[in-house]
């Protein structure tokens, strides 16, 4: 199962990023649509956060244990907060629609 933690600030519970992890078994390594659908959220997220935001951000990627966390320091801009919205948007989506083999949850930071 894949466990997507959406990252929000404690105060304004703006959202600041996210944490993936895990597989999510819908099937075989390189025919996983659920877990290519997730990975092309998140790392067009921070691509995009990337290229066109000032905001700094930490991330960690490690394959083999299929973790990816991306965390805005500090508070996001506009622009990078849309962005991260707009991933959390998709992320729900998924969730509802495979949540056999995804689950989400939010975690204040």
């Amino acid at each position: 199962m894949t466990a997507i933690t959406v990252l929000c600030d404690k105060e304004s519970k703006t959202m600041k990023g996210f944490e993936i992890k895990g597989h999510a078994g819908w099937a075989d390594s390189g025919q996983d649509i659920v877990c290519a659908g997730i990975s092309v959220l998140a790392v067009n997220t921070q691509n995009a956060v990337e290229r066109f935001c000032e905001d700094r951000f930490e991330q960690t990627y490690d394959e083999k244990k299929g973790l990816m966390r991306f965390v805005i320091e500090g508070l996001p801009e506009h622009d990078a907060e849309l962005l991260l919205e707009a991933a959390r948007l998709g992320f729900e989506g998924i969730a509802a629609e495979y949540d056999e083999f995804v689950s989400m949850k939010i975690k204040e930071v």
